[in-house]
């Protein structure tokens, strides 16, 4: 590993040189493993009013997965650009195709890892070390250039008119472990390194375990649900659409309550783990300059509107279209959903299909079943999405964790009191762990579709068969201890929990003759300008405000900081019903033509440097909607009051 560099402002970047050494790598083409082809793909296009019911991909499909063995794993992971084909379509992305264990434990043992989407998952425990070489084996970058788009115009996006044309850098990466609380510096989370294409860089990533906490006692990483996704700025949308993200789990059976309860591999007086990696495709099917096949450009991923023809957005479960989960009747089993989707918010139902509705053969609801009643409008008409009613129908289940942080007791959902909406839905970047029990029957996991500035059509993510003996071995427990690295703020007076700062960071977007801007207080992201200045070991209350625009009306925008979680406190001005612990929260919109708000407390524990917060639609964060966080012990300077960018 050399000595890694940060992209200069604008387009001239640079890069860390290193020489690969490719021999023992796949790339994969169309021939992949079971579980990566995705089958027929209908109805799932935002804007189809029949809504027709996706294609079943039969059992669910669990990725491959990887762990450590005494404290270290140590692995090598290889990107190349592979042909997928959903059903009529066939299409290429980037992919996780090439996997290599050096030191640690697969679950594919001695054979050879051809790829699938997403990537394999990573296991480790409080103070293990990932060592993790990520090796770049894309097409260079001046063939990645999005082409001219006889529909829309340019094929560029956004309010910069250039999209992804000559210049930019769709096939340089980096790594990103979403929601770990970790050294952000090199050669750990470093989000402003670049990988070039035929470059690689070999990344360590230290695990907490018995860190120091402002009160004198000792906390490990909290056990939990997290994932790793590239963070290259200006692509990461492009890349993470395309399938470039994998779960990232942390197990702690020593201290954390669900881990000793669940298990993939259940042991006595265990219920089983299921593993939900929730992505979002967006491809383009045909070309509408010449016929052909092709990846969806960056001008397609629609910012104000529905997205181009012949472009499809829908929602996969593990590479899979509806695939099929198994319970008893009574049987208790966790549900680790990781929604790893670029833009469009998740609200979660579990709707019971009516017996006469089942095909008595295969326990499955019979073809053309429509359990929603209700789809995204044409463009003549406002949408109309009846979630609330739907959301009521829902059969009970219980959250139990949020973005990989467990909290003290069950929430049972459909929540019976919600301030907002912020409280149903999972935002992209999001996780929720989740208990389901449920009497003998069929079910359909849905997401209720979401309404923005695009609407997004409800879809059937999974179908859940319960038949069989009973299973009544574990019960839904009613306490459960949150982890050491997050206590509450219920003693303000309690060392580590006294506010020593406040600030405000507003999220808006302006439209005007050169098109949208997706802007943080005011300005886009500036590689060389720090916006946030915090001192190590601060305590602060953080308003974040979603600004109306009358150029642009209003959109939720799903915040995101790296390193340290946060406490939400206040959602418009409101009470959450529940106090829940983040890394990713929608900001809410107002509603009434006014700004939105969202309070949080958060300390900022552990780890100096620099990393970003931003929105995790993840265009708007390509386009600017992003700042740059540095933690430091010294003071920090006067944040900056104008949008100038030193280089640009």
């Amino acid at each position: 590993m050399t000595s890694q560099k940060r992209p200069s402002p604008g387009n001239d970047r640079s890069h860390v040189a290193l020489t690969l050494d490719r021999r023992g790598f796949l790339s994969v083409g169309a021939a992949l493993g079971a579980g990566f082809l995705l089958p027929e793909l209908t109805g799932c296009s935002p804007g189809d009013g029949d809504n027709p019911r996706p294609v079943s991909n039969g059992e669910l499909f669990t990725p491959a997965s990887v762990r450590s063995r005494d404290g270290v794993l140590d692995i090598e992971l290889t990107i190349t650009e592979t042909e997928v084909t959903v059903g009529e379509h066939t299409f290429m992305t980037r992919a996780y195709t090439g996997l290599k264990v050096n030191r640690g434990e697969s679950s594919f043992g001695d054979a050879t890892y051809t790829g699938t989407v997403p990537g394999p998952s990573i296991e480790l425990r409080p103070g293990d070390q990932l060592k993790l070489k990520l090796i770049n084996l894309l097409p260079d970058d001046g063939s990645a250039v999005d082409p001219p788009d006889c529909a829309t115009g340019s094929g560029g996006g956004g309010g910069h008119g250039g999209g992804h044309g000559p210049g930019t850098h769709n096939n340089s990466t980096n790594l990103h472990t979403h929601g770990l609380h970790v050294d952000p510096g090199p050669p750990g989370d470093d989000v402003f390194l670049v990988i070039g294409p035929g470059e690689s860089y070999d990344f360590v990533f230290d695990i907490p375990r018995d860190i120091d906490m402002p009160d004198g006692t000792k906390a490990n990483h909290p056990a939990g649900t997290y994932w790793y996704h590239p963070h290259m700025h200006g692509s990461t949308a492009i890349q993470v659409a395309g399938g470039m993200v994998g779960a990232l789990i942390i197990r702690d059976e020593e201290r954390d309550d669900l881990d000793r309860l669940f298990s993939p591999e259940p042991g006595p007086g265990q219920g089983k783990e299921q593993l939900l990696v929730v992505g979002e495709y967006m491809i383009q099917t045909m070309d509408s300059c010449d016929g052909k096949t092709r990846l969806a450009t960056y001008g397609e991923m629609g910012h104000s509107g529905p997205l181009a023809p012949g472009v499809e957005d829908f929602f996969h479960v593990n590479g899979q279209l509806d695939p099929v989960l198994r319970m008893r009747p009574g049987e208790v089993q966790r549900l680790r959903l990781l929604h790893t989707g670029f833009r469009a918010p998740l609200d979660i139902a579990f709707l019971r299909v009516p017996d006469d509705q089942l095909d008595p053969a295969t326990s499955l609801p019979k073809p053309g079943y429509d359990p929603f009643g209700y789809s995204c409008a044409s463009s003549n008409g406002p949408p109309m999405l009846n979630r609330d009613e739907l959301r009521a129908k829902s059969a009970t289940y219980y959250q139990v964790a949020t973005d990989g942080i467990t909290y003290g007791a069950p929430l049972k959902m459909p929540l019976a009191d919600p301030v907002s909406e912020v409280e149903y839905v999972i935002p992209p970047g999001g996780r929720v762990d989740m208990l389901v029990q449920f009497e003998a029957g069929t079910y359909q996991m849905v997401a209720l579709g979401y309404l923005d500035f695009v609407c997004w059509a409800p879809q059937v993510l999974a179908t859940v068969v319960v038949s069989g003996d009973p299973d009544t071995s574990l019960q839904i427990p009613q306490v459960l201890t949150p982890p050491a690295l997050y206590p509450s703020f219920d003693d303000m007076a309690k060392p580590g929990n006294e506010v020593t700062n406040t600030r405000q960071v507003e999220f808006s977007v302006t439209q005007d003759a050169d098109g949208a801007h997706f802007l943080i207080d005011g300005r886009t992201f500036c590689m060389s300008r720090v916006d946030q200045c915090i001192l190590l070991d601060a305590v602060e209350e953080w308003t974040l405000v979603n600004k109306f625009t009358d150029t642009a009306g209003e959109s939720v925008h799903p915040f995101h900081i790296h390193v340290n979680s946060f406490l939400v406190t206040s959602i418009n001005g409101k009470t959450p019903a529940q106090p829940i612990w983040r890394d990713t929260c929608l900001i809410p919109t107002s509603g009434t033509n006014a700004d939105g708000t969202l309070k949080f407390l958060s300390r900022f524990l552990h780890y100096k440097g620099q990393y970003v917060l931003h929105c995790h639609i993840l265009e708007h964060e390509d386009e600017g909607m992003m700042q740059i966080v540095e933690v430091q012990e010294a003071a920090c300077p006067a944040p900056p009051v104008d949008d100038s960018c030193e280089g640009e």
